[in-house]
Order: structure tokens, then C-alpha cells, then sequence
């Protein structure tokens, strides 16, 4: 396992954001088999890269339209799509179907909903990681971003924090922040 692990950092899939390739060999590790959550995973650039490493992922958005089309274009022999499934749903209304300790590990990329961080809690693993980046700041966006140390000091009872960096966003007087997180659960 320990090769498997070092080789996951040579991986190319330029299409996963530059934080979960950075941190690929964590979320791999920590998940010890159990199902990886790709929270809004849009066109399943996330959860592809990490299908590739092995994992057992469920790809959840509103719509999955593109993931299903691109799934059936590539060829069985090269795709990891056996490592797939796909949870059709709307984050904000509809019921959250993973149980407690069901996921070794959770990406929320480009999507942020902090009413979703306590069932990401329960549903995590302990050790399981949770990866989060919110968008980034282009125009109104900073609207979106959370406060400065929002997102730190909502999770901080549950987890502890591998990596953590907030960067300004918006008008000078507007405090709003652009995350980037890794945090394992206690």
C-alpha cells in the first residue's frame, strides 16, 4: 500500500483542482476503504481524478447530465467508472441520505452550504478527511465567500486542521474570505 500511496502524487489529471492533487494521498489513505463523497461535484473532474487513485466515489450535484454523458463516451477498458455512483439531489432541500460514518472522506469544491457541515461531521469516518474550497474571487463572487475565520471556527469542535488558508476577497470594506481546507475529523 505504501507504493501505492507514493505513486498517487505523480498522477496526472490536470482537470482535478491543484488542492486535491496536493492532497490526494491523504484523502486516499484516510478513507480505508469506505466510500469517498464528491459534494457538488459538477462534471466529476474530482471525482474522476480520485476514481483513478482507486476509490470508491459517489459523485452528488442537482445535475448530473455531463457526468452521465461522459461516462458513456469513454471506453470500459480505460475509465474508472466501476468506482462511480452517481446520487442525483438538491444539497439545499433534499434529505441527506449517508449515514453516520459512512464516508472515509468529503470534497466540497467551488459549492459552499454550511448548513451541510454537521452531516458531513456525522458522516464522516474518524480520521476522514474533508476537503474544502470555495470559489474563487472574480467580480460579485465575494458576496458568496464566507467571513473571515467563519469556516474555522465552524468546524474547529470537530476537526483539526491539516491545512488552512483564507485570502481577502472584495472591497476593502467587506470582510469576506476565499478558503482553502483540509481538516481531519476527530
Amino acid at each position: 500500500m505504501q507504493r501505492k500511496l507514493r505513486a498517487l502524487s505523480d498522477l496526472e489529471a490536470p482537470e482535478a483542482c491543484p488542492l486535491l492533487r496536493r492532497f490526494a494521498t491523504y484523502i486516499v489513505a484516510s478513507g480505508q476503504g469506505a466510500q469517498i463523497l464528491d459534494v457538488a461535484c459538477g462534471a466529476g473532474r474530482n471525482a474522476i481524478f480520485l476514481a483513478r487513485c482507486g476509490c470508491d466515489v459517489v459523485c452528488v450535484d442537482k445535475n448530473l447530465t455531463t457526468l452521465r454523458q461522459l461516462c458513456s463516451l469513454d471506453p470500459p477498458r480505460n475509465a474508472p467508472w466501476d468506482n462511480l455512483r452517481l446520487c442525483e439531489m438538491d444539497l439545499a432541500h433534499d434529505p441527506w441520505p449517508f449515514g453516520p460514518g459512512t464516508a472515509g472522506a468529503i470534497i466540497n469544491v467551488h459549492f459552499l452550504l454550511p448548513a451541510l457541515f454537521p452531516l458531513f461531521q456525522s458522516s464522516l469516518i474518524p480520521g476522514g478527511y474533508l476537503l474544502i474550497e470555495t470559489v474563487p474571487a472574480h467580480g460579485g463572487n465575494y458576496l458568496e465567500l464566507p467571513r473571515a475565520g467563519e469556516l474555522r471556527s465552524a468546524l474547529q469542535g470537530a476537526f483539526d486542521f491539516e491545512f488552512y488558508k483564507e485570502r481577502k476577497a472584495g472591497p476593502g470594506n467587506y470582510d469576506a474570505v476565499t478558503v482553502q481546507l483540509l481538516a481531519k475529523r476527530r
